[in-house]
């Protein structure tokens, strides 16, 4: 991977999963990214099973308003989650 391409600042639950997903829909589940990034959910997510996102994750209008969605952190990291410890787990034998 290349490093250059990188974004700056904290990570955040739902952009952390989209990378997640992208990467393992290219084939990448045993990436050391995606690895990393399994480990980053785990890590932050609470007691409660959810994850503080405490970030704006859309854009309304750029540099005038931005929106929070907040179920993002929730939806996405337990997808990338369950995506990872489905392709992990192998074939099921399913068309």
């Amino acid at each position: 991977m290349d490093a250059t391409l990188a974004g700056t600042g904290p990570s955040c639950p739902s952009q952390t999963a989209w990378a997640l997903l992208g990467l393992m829909a290219a084939g990448e589940v045993e990436d050391p990214a995606v690895v990393r990034g399994v480990r980053y959910l785990l890590d932050t997510q609470t007691a409660d099973g959810s994850w503080t996102e405490p970030f704006y994750t859309g854009t309304g209008f750029p540099r005038v308003f931005y929106l929070r969605y907040h179920g993002y952190a929730m939806l996405f990291a337990l997808w990338a989650l369950a995506r990872y410890q489905r392709l992990r787990s192998g074939p099921t034998g399913a068309a």
